[in-house]
């Protein structure tokens, strides 16, 4: 009797247990589940206060003219440069810095033509005028480049997956966890206007097997509006370098959105004799 008595309250006690572990991740789910729909819902938050969603596919290329000030431990340095994006796959980048020996770096990428090459000038000795790109810049200069500055695009469209909130400076702010492929991006949002204020994304340091995850801080502030788009005049980067010190530089940032530019600049490398102007029709 006492037998069966012990054996039908193990059952019982099983059967408890059972219950509260199913009902447990069922909790779960359902946490997981309503945290991923408020993660979604900021996001579309954060796109209303940007521009809308139809203005932002709207934009078929965008050029960015701006003033980089570079904060290095041994030294800073100004960079000018004029950046076209013709979406979805070319990129056509010219960057001038006068401090530097090699004072010209244009770059030139073109999916389509399976084309990205880098051309320096002045050149000689150990610097090479043209070079193939590093594995990382596709990426960079494509897809992480277009959620910086636009959040999404027609081709580009980061994915929610969890929210949380986080202290930056004095301000409780939500926090948007997004992939986008391989890409994590954490969007900080303004409470007040719902735009980004900074984003932590991968830092493509090197080649690939060296890209530092979530190593990147981006700040972004002086929001302007550019045909109904909020977009950021300031655009401040931070990579974490580990061993050194932690170099910053900060854009200020002019745009135009679906510009006329001249096809042909994405068929070939660029020339060494490239000035900022050569996107131009």
């Amino acid at each position: 009797m006492n037998g069966k008595r012990t054996t039908a309250g193990l059952s019982c006690l099983v059967a408890a247990l059972f219950l509260g572990i199913s009902a447990t991740a069922e909790g779960h789910d359902q946490n997981v589940d309503a945290n991923r729909a408020r993660a979604l819902e900021l996001w579309e938050d954060a796109v209303r206060a940007k521009g809308g969603r139809d203005r932002l596919q709207s934009v078929q290329n965008f050029l960015i003219s701006s003033t980089i000030n570079i904060e290095a431990p041994r030294g800073g340095a100004t960079t000018e440069t004029e950046r076209l994006y013709a979406l979805p796959g070319k990129a056509w980048l010219y960057e001038y810095t006068p401090h530097f020996d090699v004072s010209v770096e244009a770059t030139v990428i073109n999916i389509e033509r399976n084309l990205c090459m880098v051309t320096l000038s002045p050149a000689g000795g150990d610097v090479p005028p043209l070079s193939p790109c590093l594995p990382t810049t596709w990426a960079e200069r494509l897809i992480q480049d277009s959620v910086i500055y636009l959040m999404e695009t027609k081709w580009v469209r980061p994915v929610p997956i969890r929210t949380r909130t986080e202290r930056t400076g004095f301000k409780l702010v939500d926090v948007i966890e997004t992939e986008l492929g391989d890409l994590r991006v954490d969007f900080y949002l303004d409470p007040k206007t719902r735009l980004p204020i900074k984003l932590v994304t991968d830092d493509y340091n090197g080649i690939s097997e060296f890209t530092q995850r979530m190593g990147l801080t981006v700040w972004l502030d002086d929001y302007v509006t550019i045909n109904g788009i909020k977009m950021p005049g300031r655009v401040a980067r931070e990579p974490k370098l580990p061993g050194h010190m932690l170099r910053r530089d900060s854009e200020y940032a002019r745009y135009r959105f679906n510009v006329a530019y001249e096809e042909t600049i994405f068929d070939h490398p660029v020339s060494k004799r490239v000035k900022a102007s050569d996107w131009k029709p």
